[in-house]
């Protein structure tokens, strides 16, 4: 019998990778509720504010409904995806405008439009080599 999309979710919720948020390097032990849609990401609370500030779509993990194409992009790609290539090239948790857990929200959003809008740490997919 086929996992019901929202049963996938979840379970990519709780796999290791996901379990960090990439932008702040908060750790969440049973997973993120929350997902940043645009770019595929399980995200804490305040990088989930800062991306909905700038437009990027959020869903819910347990309030929203999933579809089988939402599951196939969040397995390709999730958060090393957002690590390898929209972060290749940011400045270590807490340092040089990076977040961390506790930090002013003011400090969160610049760093999502630095890392998502201007595309400051971009490096094109190199297939996790």
């Amino acid at each position: 019998m086929a996992i019901s999309p929202e049963a996938a979710i979840k379970k990519l919720a709780r796999s290791p990778p996901n379990l960090t948020c990439p932008n702040c390097g908060t750790y969440s032990k049973y997973g993120f509720t929350t997902i940043c849609i645009k770019y595929h990401t399980f995200v804490c609370n305040a990088c989930k504010s800062s991306h909905q500030a700038v437009s990027h779509r959020c869903k819910s993990l347990t309030m929203s409904s999933w579809d089988h194409g939402e599951v196939l992009a969040l397995q390709t790609k999730g958060n090393d995806y957002a690590r390898r290539v929209w972060l290749a090239y940011a400045p270590e948790v807490g340092v040089g405008g990076r977040p961390r857990e506790g930090d002013d929200i003011g400090v969160f959003k610049r760093f999502v439009v630095e890392v998502y809008e201007k595309r400051r740490y971009y490096k094109e997919d190199d297939g996790g080599a």
